[in-house]
């Protein structure tokens, strides 16, 4: 069997219109990313460990869901399309839920009623929005089934998702910094961000419809374990875990690093916003680089660059404060590549399977991936709160101990780095690609 490969059928047009549609999820989970742990911890008081296990626990929650919003999307037969109905009907939802969760309780709680409190609301928002995201991820693979034209699709989310960033970003801090009291700055950021969620949605329509696929009738479990048995799918999902776990763990400490180990909380804003430009503008020379090599190899050289320069990051402050914006260009520049390559990679593994006679039905394979993605993202969040709160962090406090500062260091460049070499580890048996060739039914061993 050779590695499909279709026709371009998208126009620019189309594929700007697809793009729009990450730009919800990338408003919401940037903003959740860089502030909801700070939020629980510093603004609403709740202890790092707890604050930790609302967002892991909603966010096993929602990976327990995604396979199934996924399978259930298979069988959403309609006149406007199965993935868009979903889609759709979660515009308003999403954003009104995501405002939610920036809410106070109306007087004070305790800390197990805090915690079951923000949990509930969390696990509200994190559903809807695997009812959204899984559908649209799926459509993307559905609209064509070239081999170029899916980075080119994939690019397009990037520029969405990368350029959004930073209003996620910047905005937040703005709009909280307004009022005085930060519980009512963080309640309008929520409302007016979550506005501004329902509106994309809508651009997603004029993408055009999905290919036809057959939808099979295997249920629900057997499709689940069906996909986790083809070896290439594994392959494809631990390679996108290990180049988007990193950006989940950078956005989640970068604020606390920023103001505790840097001292320097006043600069976030203008890293961020180099890092995210600069990220942003590098989204075609990456895609130019996949196109020369293939996505493999362009998904192997970015990282290696991000580890390289995130280690930077180990140095001393007095030197980082100095080449701050040079330091932000340059992970800026290697971040691009881990937002577009696992993206693009993913449809060609489904494909293989789906090529190679495995029975799972076609939206439960984007689900798996939003599973172990959400699943390994939420361990990794609760692992943050639960350091934080071993090496003695004291939220708002001048000054931190030194087991504090060496662990925010770890956290933010460490870790990162070592996930990234486990994700070349991976790509380097990863035999799918423009040129591969095999014969007959691919090793699903």
């Amino acid at each position: 069997m050779s590695v499909s490969k279709g026709k371009a059928q998208l126009t620019t047009l189309q594929r700007i219109c697809y793009g729009a549609g990450e730009s919800s999820a990338t408003l919401a989970n940037t903003t959740i990313g860089f502030f909801f742990l700070f939020f629980l911890t510093d603004v609403i008081g709740l202890a790092p460990a707890l604050a930790g296990a609302v967002v892991m626990i909603g966010n096993i929650w929602d990976a327990v869901t995604d396979p199934f919003v996924g399978w259930l999307s298979d069988r959403s037969h309609n006149r406007f399309g199965r993935r868009r109905v979903w889609i759709l009907g979660s515009a308003i939802p999403l954003g009104i839920t995501f405002a939610l969760i920036w809410s106070s309780p109306g007087s004070a709680l305790g800390q197990w009623a805090t915690f079951a409190y923000y949990t509930a609301f969390y696990m509200a928002y994190i559903f809807v929005i695997t009812s959204y995201m899984v559908p649209y991820t799926t459509l993307g693979m559905e609209l064509t089934n070239d081999y170029d034209e899916r980075t080119s699709l994939a690019m397009w989310r990037m520029i969405f998702n990368i350029g959004l960033s930073l209003p996620a970003t910047v905005l937040p801090k703005i709009l909280v910094d307004i009022f005085d009291q930060p519980k009512q700055g963080y309640f309008v950021m929520g409302w007016i961000i979550g506005a501004a969620i329902m509106v994309f949605p809508f651009f997603v329509i004029f993408a055009g419809r999905e290919r036809p696929m057959k939808t099979g009738d295997t249920p629900f479990f057997r499709s689940f374990v069906e996909s986790l048995r083809f070896r290439p799918f594994r392959q494809a999902v631990l390679m996108y875990i290990f180049a988007w776990l990193p950006i989940k763990l950078l956005m989640a400490v970068m604020l606390y690093y920023f103001k505790y180990y840097l001292n320097m909380a006043g600069s976030f804003e203008l890293a961020m916003g180099i890092m995210m430009v600069v990220a942003t503008l590098a989204l075609p020379f990456w895609n130019y680089v996949s196109g020369k090599l293939d996505k493999r190899r362009a998904y192997m050289v970015g990282l290696a660059s991000f580890t390289v320069m995130i280690m930077v990051l180990l140095l001393p402050k007095d030197f980082l404060s100095g080449l701050l914006p040079v330091i932000a260009f340059l992970i800026g520049f290697a971040v691009s590549s881990l937002h577009i390559m696992p993206v693009a990679i993913v449809p060609e593994a489904i494909d293989a399977g789906i090529a190679s006679g495995v029975s799972a039905s076609e939206g439960i394979w984007n689900g798996v991936v939003t599973f172990v993605q959400k699943t390994s993202s939420a361990l990794a969040i609760f692992m943050i709160g639960a350091v934080l709160d071993l090496v003695g962090y004291n939220a708002g406090a001048a000054v931190q101990t030194d087991a504090t500062l060496i662990a925010l260091k770890v956290l933010v460049a460490v870790v990162p780095a070592l996930l990234t070499v486990l994700g070349i580890i991976v790509a380097a048996g990863f035999k799918i690609g423009r040129s591969a060739q095999t014969t007959g039914r691919v090793d699903a061993r």
